[in-house]
């Protein structure tokens, strides 16, 4: 059995990224939900949140999405995405770095904005929690 499968990131009219890929998890409204290859053919409803996947290559990417659907289908998957944030698109600076607890509300009452601020403090709060866990882990190597 194929190990991968297509993986196309849309906005609405505007072809973004495809990937050959090994997983992907996306936020649901019931909580986050990976595909894999051979799933069974699934449609759900995308909330704000963190899309992380991992390519034929093995490397780990990690975008933000507002909302929107994803459909795995034929051993492809299609997300379709009301806004897709890329790293690049982050400041990570330290002072950036949430702190406490973030709360996600009821999106439905979130403007587009504040979906996309929120979205944004999870990627870089994931995104400071991965670096100082692998800087963690290469201190430990060190003095061992």
């Amino acid at each position: 059995m194929k190990r991968t499968f297509a993986l196309t990131i849309t906005l609405p009219g505007k072809h973004l990224l495809t990937f050959e890929a090994r997983n992907v998890v996306l936020p649901s409204k019931g909580g986050y939900i990976g595909f894999m290859a051979g799933r069974q053919p699934l449609l759900a409803t995308m909330e704000p949140g963190l899309i992380s996947l991992v390519t034929v290559e093995d490397r780990y990417m990690l975008f933000g999405t507002t909302g929107g659907f994803a459909e795995m289908l034929d051993n492809q998957a299609s997300l379709l995405c009301d806004s897709l944030i890329e790293v690049k698109d982050l400041d990570l600076s330290e002072e950036n770095v949430p702190t406490g607890k973030l709360f996600n509300r009821e999106s439905i009452n979130m403007s587009e904005t504040q979906k996309r601020e929120y979205v944004k403090q999870l990627m870089i709060r994931r995104l400071h929690k991965t670096s100082a866990v692998g800087t963690s882990q290469k201190t430990a190597q060190k003095t061992e």
